[in-house]
């Protein structure tokens, strides 16, 4: 079955209303070290053309490695850092937006996108509209997704990214001849390596999404038969090879960006930067296999109680779609096996089981039967179901999981000891965040807890407004089917415009955080600084700040040295960019600068200092004598 046009209305009404949603519970910081290496990676290439992350040198060897020139590179996948630089690039060249704000906005579109992927899936898999449109709802609200939309991780693009190559599969299904299959077959190629490029693992799913579409080839020949298909698919092959080749073209070239991408980085194709004795699959299945499942730390089916339906529903979603329902349930068991293995199964510093995040929207889809015949008492359940798995994601996304993290290290256990996950006592649906559930703790960019509780009304009123029109539309979008006029200017015109305007004013409302002096000092910087010259900031938590208000293209390095001896690393670094830079800016730490190691090593090497202060900020100019 192929998408209507009508349907069209009413996938673009629901992309706007997940916009809309995440929107209001967007906060525009970063919440993690893997997103802040992702960002910089963007940050670099922005700037100055560059792709390291010497902006977050302090972290060492946690995010990355340094390669060959001596420069800190990151280990994660690069699409999601890629596909953020036009955002970052927009960022820095409108004056009143932030630039990590802006950035952030990226994931808020990857998974609304994501939620009108899971309608067009379950559109063309045959079900209702309305069947479609509550699938891609259960999956944008009532799932991980959405507090991982406000976050910068990896999952959200490759969960993106593992639907829409599913999804594509599926018009080779439609026999429509040879020519008509080579646009999904290489779209679905396109998805793969991108999944593969996003996260190394995502390797493994390669042979599945291979035999899918080998498989998909054979339906569209007529041959439904497990027998006909086996005896057939060599004859398949020879063919339908413009459309396996199709599929196998894109793979090859991301292959080929990640092989050079880690050549310029660390001089070998096959070195990612991760640590191989460190950063390992070492962890017993057991162990990970049942923290992701029942585990009170990390179960899916407790972050996202709503998968439980999918023990109802698998089973007529098996006897409707067989090669959907083994196709889906083996990627889906795949992550479980290979995550939990993982020495971090666990996700580290996250909301829930990250690594399963991108299963979500292949696991919404197969309770699209279940949706379809819902009635009565079954009907009340299920939204109690979804009702609840509402719940834990709101709580979920309301307060940032790091005061989790924090108040588990103030019970003296080590971290991400084994007992904070299979101990209800230390989960983070336990209990532990709900003490933290308090205005001035919420993760929210219209309120500020520090110094002082303030409230932007105009901004949460812009968001509310949004949620309630983008609502309005897809209500109207599902009870009139057909297209008419004045819904098509509401949700294809009027609905885009009042978005785009409605984001772009509680952009440059959030950029009022709270730190003007910060923001007077680097004004000045930017208005004094000159081609040549480099930025050191020493100063770990104002990192984010840096990278958020700083518009110019200066390179940063960031540091964390007090009054011990500067590291040899550091010192090795400064007499590198001695060389390179007659000027530096250091934004220090909270020390004198008479105790400063940092400090007296420019004073030491004869430079002259010019010294400015903006309130608790201070600024110094050190200037080759």
């Amino acid at each position: 079955m192929s998408v209507k046009s009508n349907d069209r209305a009413l996938a673009l009404a629901l992309l706007f209303f997940l916009l809309s949603v995440y929107l209001l519970t967007y906060s525009g910081a970063l919440h993690s070290s893997d997103g802040q290496a992702m960002f910089s990676v963007a940050e670099s290439v922005v700037r100055r053309a560059d792709y390291d992350i010497n902006q977050i040198r302090w972290m060492g060897l946690q995010q990355g490695d340094f390669g060959l020139d001596g420069d800190l590179y990151c280990h994660k996948g690069l699409p999601t850092s890629l596909l953020t630089i036009p955002l970052i690039w927009v960022g820095i060249v409108v004056p009143f937006w932030g630039v990590v704000q802006t950035g952030m906005l990226f994931n808020v579109i990857v998974t609304a996108v994501t939620g009108v992927l899971v309608f067009l899936y379950v559109r063309r898999l045959g079900y209702s509209p309305r069947t479609a449109l509550i699938s891609g709802l259960v999956f944008g609200l009532g799932t991980m997704a959405w507090p991982y939309a406000k976050y910068f991780f990896s999952e959200p693009l490759t969960g993106l990214s593992l639907v829409a190559c599913a999804y594509f599969l599926l018009h080779l299904a439609s026999g429509e001849g040879i020519r008509s299959g080579l646009k999904p077959a290489l779209l679905s190629g396109f998805f793969l390596g991108l999944a593969v490029a996003a996260r190394f693992a995502n390797a493994v799913m390669v042979p599945l999404f291979g035999g899918a579409l080998v498989a998909y080839l054979l339906r569209a020949e007529g041959m439904t038969e497990w027998s006909k298909m086996r005896a057939n698919s060599l004859r398949l092959l020879s063919r339908r090879w413009p459309e396996l080749g199709a599929f196998v073209l894109p793979l090859v070239l991301w292959v080929l960006v990640i092989a050079a991408y880690n050549h310029l980085r660390f001089g070998s194709p096959f070195t990612t930067g991760y640590l191989s004795l460190e950063e390992s699959f070492s962890t017993p299945w057991t162990t990970g296999i049942l923290g992701l499942l029942i585990s009170p730390g990390r179960s899916i089916f407790i972050y996202c109680p709503v998968l439980l339906a999918l023990i109802p529903a698998w089973p007529p979603f098996f006897r409707r779609h067989r090669l959907e329902a083994i196709f889906l349930a083996l990627i889906s068991l795949s992550y479980l096996l290979v995550y939990g293995k993982w020495f971090m199964w666990h996700g580290g510093f996250a909301w829930g089981p990250r690594f399963l995040v991108p299963t979500l929207p292949l696991l919404i889809i197969m309770l699209a039967p279940l949706v379809e015949r819902l009635k009565g008492k079954s009907w009340k359940a299920f939204w109690a179901l979804c009702g609840l798995s509402v719940a834990v994601q709101v709580l979920g996304l309301s307060v940032h999981f790091i005061r989790h993290q924090e108040a588990l290290l103030e019970t003296g256990l080590p971290l991400f000891d084994p007992i904070t996950f299979f101990d209800p006592r230390y989960s983070q649906l336990g209990g532990t965040l709900l003490t933290f559930l308090r205005p001035e703790n919420l993760d929210f960019a219209w309120i500020q807890g520090s110094p002082s509780l303030r409230v932007d009304w105009l901004g949460l009123a812009t968001s509310v407004v949004l949620v309630i029109l983008s609502g309005t539309g897809m209500v109207v979008s599902l009870r009139q089917p057909r297209t008419s006029r004045p819904r098509r200017l509401y949700v294809f015109v009027l609905l885009p415009l009042l978005l785009a305007g409605g984001t772009a004013v509680s952009l440059a409302r959030y950029k009022d955080d709270g730190h003007g002096d910060y923001v007077r000092m680097l004004q000045f910087l930017e208005a004094n600084s000159q081609q040549g010259d480099a930025i050191i900031q020493n100063s770990p938590p104002e990192t984010a700040v840096l990278q958020n208000h700083y518009k110019g293209h200066l390179p940063s390095y960031g540091l964390f040295e007090g009054e011990q001896p500067l590291s040899d690393d550091t010192q090795d670094l400064l007499d590198r960019l001695a060389k390179a830079h007659p000027r530096f800016w250091v934004i220090p730490d909270s020390l004198p600068p008479h105790l400063s190691s940092l400090d007296r090593w420019f004073t030491e090497r004869g430079y002259s200092a010019m010294q400015h202060s903006y309130g608790t900020e201070r600024l110094t100019l050190y200037t080759r004598s």
